[in-house]
């Protein structure tokens, strides 16, 4: 019995060490620092990658995933600029419209496995780039639309929370939302539902056998993962203030959540986050300051020396410690 316990209390322990680290770190840096505002984004790189994962999860490797971040970006940003609504009604608005573009991805090649499916969510991203960078009249093409309002504070009591103006704030909002996230993304993962979705990255003809909907859960899964990428991406643009194509709709932003799910571990629930939460700060504060021009090559580096000495990543790695150490 002492065995079962003592890594359960450990990893508690530990998480709740985390957790108080995450909410206390505005102030152990400099409040609205550069380290407060590398952590801000490095939760919402965790968001983004958490919701490419997901498809991961079920043995797809996207390399599409900026379609949909720049759809949900363009709708919340064009929504605001002709409907003046606020964000808060707009970002989950783009989130829809990413998600019907993920339906569209499971009716056109939702067939396709392995390479195959991975060039083609590639190829898919030139769609809404093109309509958009030439639909000058509606989207302002490739100039993107400027101006576009912060995220709109939320009045507590007396007490105000503005996220455009205060960096703390953001913040918060930004740990709130990315525990959130995880909660639901670990309950999911547990449930029937993620069990199916396991199933059919290890075989589908099994998982059919067993009585798994693939079709189905398959598109599930492309909406779940195209509705909470565009919503990353709506929040992007309102943290910006500006959209345009090339911004939103870049090899970038398809690949860092690739980068971060797999040094953190693409099959543990917090293996996204754990990714995101070293390797962009770390590249933020450290790797930009050392090589300026070239520090985003180094995310090449990191990814083929993990594969090398890590091939299930970080998470999996620790995990294997903890289990070790506590026994």
């Amino acid at each position: 019995m002492k065995r079962v316990r003592t890594p359960t209390r450990l990893s508690v322990a530990l998480l709740s060490a985390g957790f108080l680290l995450f909410l206390g770190w505005p102030w152990l840096t400099a409040r609205g620092g550069i380290h407060c505002q590398a952590m801000s984004m490095a939760l919402f790189h965790g968001c983004l990658a958490l919701a490419w994962n997901i498809c991961s999860m079920m043995g797809a490797v996207s390399l599409g995933h900026t379609a949909f971040f720049g759809l949900g970006a363009y709708g919340s940003a064009l929504l605001c600029h002709y409907g003046h609504l606020n964000p808060f009604l707009t970002i989950p608005l783009g989130g829809i419209l990413g998600a019907f573009y993920g339906v569209l991805w499971h009716i056109a090649f939702g067939k396709l496995r392995g390479a195959p499916f991975a060039l083609a969510s590639l190829a898919s991203v030139e769609i809404p780039k093109v309509i958009i960078d030439n639909w000058e009249s509606f989207t302002f093409g490739s100039l993107g639309v400027v101006g576009i309002p912060p995220l709109s504070p939320i009045r507590v009591g007396s007490f105000m929370l503005d996220f455009g103006e205060n960096p703390v704030h953001l913040y918060h909002l930004f740990l709130v939302g990315t525990l959130f996230l995880c909660l639901l993304y670990r309950q999911a993962l547990r449930s029937r539902w993620g069990w199916a979705v396991r199933t059919i990255r290890e075989d589908e003809t099994a998982a059919a056998s067993l009585g798994v909907n693939v079709r189905r859960t398959r598109l599930q899964v492309f909406i779940c993962s195209a509705f909470l990428t565009g919503i990353c991406g709506g929040v992007y643009a309102h943290l910006m203030g500006l959209v345009e194509p090339a911004l939103v709709f870049s090899l970038h932003i398809s690949a860092l959540p690739l980068v971060l799910s797999i040094f953190g571990g693409r099959f543990q629930w917090y293996g996204p986050l754990l990714g995101a939460v070293v390797l962009y700060p770390l590249d933020q504060v450290v790797f930009r300051s050392l090589f300026p021009v070239g520090h985003s090559a180094l995310y090449g580096f990191v990814v083929i020396l993990t594969l090398m000495l890590f091939p299930q990543g970080m998470g999996a790695w620790l995990q294997k410690r903890l289990h070790l150490a506590s026994s």
